[in-house]
């Protein structure tokens, strides 16, 4: 039984140890929480990116009933996240999924909601919308690694490029969410050889999980024809 974690997931993956690398890993593949996704509100905050600086249009289109079990959360989300947007001239564009490889034949989708262009640079967005979910600057640092070496430096070669963070979740002692925007600039970028190690513990843990049968059930991927890299 194969696992596939995305980008962000397995850059939170605590590889100070094997052992802390596995209990990680099937922590994460077996989430508990709310029956409910976030893309209705990603894509909200991608209308405010494309140029729609209005809070009350962007949260007033009802939910499908499919929705309405996470309506609440993900309006949360576009209250904090796309007020980001207002005020920017900023010019929104995908590109068609891609994988990270790593661990011999193991595969990553980046899940990136979107690119934009602003004032010459060229820009990967990356929103982190759950309300309990915490990345330290460190984990940012490999997601920022990741994304600007295998994404923005080689599609986008010669370019400016940078990076941009938005993280909304609740921080470690509050109770409510919070904005936090992070750009290339603000965070430290990880070495090749870093990166390198990290991923041979997670697929070295992945391997483990696989072979023992720990974690029993596949998650089925998080598609959308509307974000291509949201997978």
């Amino acid at each position: 039984m194969r696992h596939a974690p995305s980008v962000p997931e397995i850059v939170r993956v605590d590889t100070s140890s094997l052992n802390s690398a596995v209990a990680h890993l099937i922590s994460a593949l077996e989430p508990t929480g709310g029956n409910f996704n976030y893309l209705d509100g990603t894509k909200r905050v991608r209308s405010a990116h494309k140029g729609l600086h209005d809070l009350k249009a962007l949260m007033s289109a009802s939910p499908s009933r499919a929705k309405m079990v996470g309506h609440a959360h993900n309006m949360d989300v576009v209250r904090l996240a796309a007020p980001n947007a207002f005020g920017r001239k900023t010019s929104v564009f995908n590109l068609p999924p891609r994988k990270l490889p790593y661990g011999g034949d193991r595969l990553a989708s980046y899940r990136l909601p979107f690119f934009f262009v602003e004032e010459g640079s060229v820009k990967g967005y990356f929103l982190q919308p759950r309300k309990n979910t915490h990345f330290t600057t460190e984990q940012y640092g490999l997601m920022a690694t990741v994304v600007k070496r295998n994404l923005l430096d080689t599609e986008f070669y010669g370019e400016r490029v940078e990076f941009e963070v938005v993280d909304v979740s609740r921080k470690v002692n509050d109770n409510e969410r919070s904005l936090s925007v992070y750009t290339l600039s603000e965070l430290q970028l990880w070495s090749e050889a870093d990166v390198a190690q990290h991923f041979r513990v997670v697929a070295a843990a992945l391997n483990i999980i696989e072979d023992e049968q720990l974690v029993k059930k596949v998650r089925r991927p998080l598609r959308d024809k509307e974000l291509p890299l949201f997978d």
